[in-house]
C-alpha cells in the first residue's frame, strides 16, 4: 500500500516539529520529533516498509525486541493518521 499525504493538510517543518492544518477540519497539531521523523520519511517515500526500515536502521540495529517495537509503534502512528484523514493509504 501506497501512503500520501492528504491533499486538504498544509503543512510544514518547524523548529519545534511537523506542523499540521487540516484544512477541511480545522484540526491543527504539531509533531513531537519521533512523528516528525515518520512523517517526513512518509513524505518522501510513501511506503511504510521503507519507513520501518529506515527507523529500524537508526535505532533498533540488530535488536529483535526493538525492531518489532518500531513496527507496532510506526503502524499504530500511520494508522492514526489515515483515520484522521492526514495521510491517505492506497492500494500500490
Amino acid at each position: 500500500m501506497s501512503l500520501r499525504i492528504s491533499d486538504a493538510v498544509v503543512w510544514q517543518e518547524t523548529a519545534e516539529g511537523v506542523s499540521l492544518y487540516h484544512t477541511e477540519t480545522g484540526d491543527f497539531r504539531t509533531l513531537n520529533e519521533s512523528g516528525s521523523r515518520i512523517w517526513m520519511l512518509v513524505a518522501d517515500n510513501g511506503e511504510r516498509e521503507p519507513v520501518v526500515s529506515e527507523l529500524s536502521g537508526e535505532f533498533a540495529g540488530s535488536n529483535t525486541a526493538m525492531l518489532k517495537r518500531i513496527l507496532t509503534d510506526v503502524d499504530e502512528f500511520i494508522s492514526a493518521l489515515v483515520k484522521d484523514g492526514l495521510i491517505e493509504e492506497h492500494l500500490s
